[in-house]
């Protein structure tokens, strides 16, 4: 799939391009929704930051490549110390503050101290017991920069002393304490908040979203363009997935975003890019022996060296990058995969003409032929736009297309 099947996804905030004009451009351009955080000036009075989605990263510096810190969810409040464009700087702890992208932030003069959970939270039972949805780290203190003192797996479950922002203290017994993140946690015992809530009433309704080709990307910024191969290591079309993981939590669709480096992980195993789809399956069959959740999974891509004019569409204004929706039929049970492709696209095409590409069939003459959908009826490969499109392009798409599949997932009585 390397030159017919690109790759695409996003991440938990937006842009960037390159070097220079193009990655100013891109954060310029990010959409100015009524969810974006006012003009107001945050040093004339405290202001406080509370995100409108479950999971959300907080990065190094206010640009989308910078190194994720930490993940907060909606039960945290922080206080808001700077603002860069559409970026906030927010107080995490005492020792340590990161930037979050406005867009997916609430900002109220009311809100708590930084770490401090809401008031609707503390006024209710609090949960007793956390159990591990993923493996994770149990950390020294309520941050990723504090020391691993150990491992959990999904299944564990653990006693809750303390709530810190975004973070569990939880009893490990004789071993003492640690800090567990509660976006790899469920709760239960008491009252949950909305957070947890969304997650755990999604059994077999969330979206699982990976990337086979991890770093596909666009001629535009592509660091790596050897032979036909258009790649990068950190400008890739997993900002694309974690964009639309992101836009779909914010429409109320609980999505999970891999991070796995497939392209690592074949060069460590001595493996050749034609088992890209091998080592991609192993991945996706231990998410979902971790999560009986999970329902909806979508390995996103970005198509090769194809004509622009083939994959570009301005709707309303706007660019974007086409999607192509590609069904293996190596897969015994593809036809339930097609019928599925073809109602999102049937979608996607009557909110924003032009939008998909259709449906394409291939079978093992012409790619993988099976692309891991035979693992669930509701599998796809999908390619937003193609190499000569921009990253801009293929996040407008990933908010498009999280707007169609809310719509959709809602009338089949699925919404989360």
């Amino acid at each position: 799939m390397r030159y017919a099947i690109g790759s695409a996804v996003i991440s938990a905030c937006l842009l960037l391009g390159t070097t220079g004009p193009s990655i100013a451009q891109a954060a310029s351009s990010q959409s100015k929704s009524g969810a974006a955080v006012k003009t107001a000036d945050v040093k004339a009075s405290k202001t406080y930051a509370q995100s409108t989605v479950d999971r959300l990263n907080v990065r190094t510096s206010p640009k989308l490549t910078a190194s994720v810190i930490q993940m907060i969810g909606k039960s945290g409040s922080y206080e808001v110390l700077d603002k860069q464009g559409d970026w906030l700087k927010i107080q995490l702890s005492d020792k340590q503050a990161g930037w979050v992208f406005a867009d997916y932030i609430k900002q109220t003069t009311k809100g708590l101290k930084s770490g401090v959970t809401t008031a609707v939270v503390k006024t209710r039972a609090e949960p007793s017991v956390v159990k591990i949805t993923d493996v994770t780290n149990l950390r020294k203190g309520p941050s990723t920069e504090d020391d691993i003192v150990g491992k959990a797996q999904p299944g564990d479950t653990y006693p809750i002393l303390d709530k810190k922002g975004d973070w569990y203290r939880i009893s490990l017994g004789a071993k003492g304490t640690a800090y567990v993140a509660d976006w790899v946690v469920s709760t239960s015992g008491g009252v949950e908040d909305s957070g947890t809530k969304t997650a755990n009433a999604a059994s077999g309704r969330q979206v699982y979203i990976y990337h086979t080709h991890n770093r596909e990307s666009w001629k535009n910024v592509a660091t790596q363009t050897k032979g036909s191969s258009i790649d990068d290591s950190k400008v890739n079309i997993t900002l694309v997935g974690d964009r639309l993981g992101t836009a779909l939590q914010k429409k109320g669709v609980s999505a999970f975003t891999a991070d796995d480096d497939v392209t690592e992980r074949l060069a460590t195993k001595n493996m050749s890019f034609s088992q890209s789809y091998t080592e991609s399956r192993k991945i996706v069959q231990t998410a979902m022996r971790e999560n009986a959740s999970l329902g909806y999974f979508f390995d996103i891509h970005r198509d090769g060296d194809v004509p622009r004019k083939q994959t570009t569409v301005t709707v309303g204004g706007k660019t974007y990058a086409r999607v192509l929706f590609v069904i293996g039929t190596g897969n015994a049970d593809y036809k339930a995969n097609k019928q599925f492709a073809e109602a999102l696209s049937a979608r996607l095409d009557k909110k924003y003409p032009g939008l998909s590409r259709g449906v394409l069939m291939k079978d093992k003459a012409h790619g993988d032929g099976e692309y891991n959908q035979s693992l669930s009826p509701n599998s796809m490969l999908l390619e937003f736009g193609g190499a000569n499109n921009t990253l801009q392009e293929a996040l407008n798409t990933a908010d498009a297309f999280a707007d169609i599949f809310a719509a959709y997932v809602g009338t089949k009585k699925l919404s989360v």
